[in-house]
């Protein structure tokens, strides 16, 4: 039977979740609804000192993956790893090695990779080079991704800033982008490198969609003056800012991730003015909330 009462809270509902319909739908969408993860690089001082807590202490600040980086210690344990890694109920589907020299150099890497069950394994460059260093080395990751797809993982290179250097008409980030086989060859960009060498992440999401499967979230501080050239002088002024805390528009970027082709992303903080710990926690708690529309 409808009563009066019934009919009454029926209509408020409605009222209610139209309401909350219209809410919803004004502060925009999740900007991102994956897992959250953590660069291991990170926490480095404190992994050194206490692997097993430290992860421990990532998974309390809300991060359930991470990526592991060649500075870590017990990277050598693969069991130790894994056990820790298990214990903090994180996994690890990303590892950044150390630059190889050879393809040899880099099926030692791949076998650490594979014993992990990694599926992305990371590279990176931060020497000045020429033009033609930068094409050697598409050739050596083209063989450097098929050791890698033989290992059940996907290569990918990391930028920093001298891959934005120009070289004639050209950079070293063009000529591995057009050089490289797309299916071996992914980038893992770093959004505060490229704003740091004065580039837009969108133009290259936009000139080669789908081919940032990973992320590096940090950020940078306002009034930073960036380089191609010249890294920050880790004894001067800390150029990195808790995501959120810099001048980086995080809403943009977002917005725009399909057209990179993101499947994970990393938070990274490679010095920080708090505390490590707060200072991720504040990182994950703003990537958590942030809206776009």
């Amino acid at each position: 039977m409808v009563t009066r009462r019934n009919f009454l809270g029926a209509a408020l509902g409605g009222v209610a979740a139209t309401v909350a319909l219209r809410d919803a739908l004004a502060a925009g969408k999740l900007a991102w609804t994956k897992p959250i993860g953590l660069e291991l690089y990170t926490v480095r001082e404190m992994y050194a000192k206490d692997p097993a807590k430290t992860l421990q202490d990532v998974a309390a600040a809300g991060y359930t993956e991470v990526e592991i980086t060649g500075f870590l210690p017990s990277q050598a344990s693969t069991a130790a790893l894994k056990k820790n890694l298990a214990a903090a109920k994180l996994t690890a589907p990303s590892g950044y090695y150390g630059m190889p020299k050879t393809a040899d150099d880099w099926k030692k890497s791949a076998e650490a990779a594979h014993a992990l069950g990694l599926k992305y394994m990371v590279t990176g460059n931060t020497e000045e080079m020429g033009a033609a260093g930068w094409k050697k080395l598409a050739t050596l990751f083209n063989e450097c991704g098929e050791i890698s797809k033989s290992a059940g993982a996907q290569f990918c290179y990391h930028n920093h800033i001298r891959e934005f250097e120009k070289h004639g008409n050209t950079t070293g980030f063009h000529i591995l982008l057009t050089e490289c086989d797309p299916k071996l060859v992914k980038v893992e960009m770093d959004i505060f490198w490229v704003y740091y060498a004065g580039e837009e992440p969108l133009h290259f999401w936009r000139e080669y969609p789908g081919r940032f499967p990973l992320l590096h979230i940090k950020d940078i501080k306002r009034g930073v003056k960036g380089s191609t050239t010249e890294f920050p002088n880790p004894k001067g002024p800390n150029p990195f800012a808790a995501v959120g805390k810099g001048r980086i528009d995080w809403a943009k970027i977002f917005a725009h991730v399909n057209e990179a082709g993101a499947e994970r992303i990393f938070v990274e903080q490679d010095r920080c003015d708090a505390p490590i710990l707060e200072s991720i926690k504040e990182s994950y708690d703003y990537l958590r909330k942030l809206r776009v529309a």
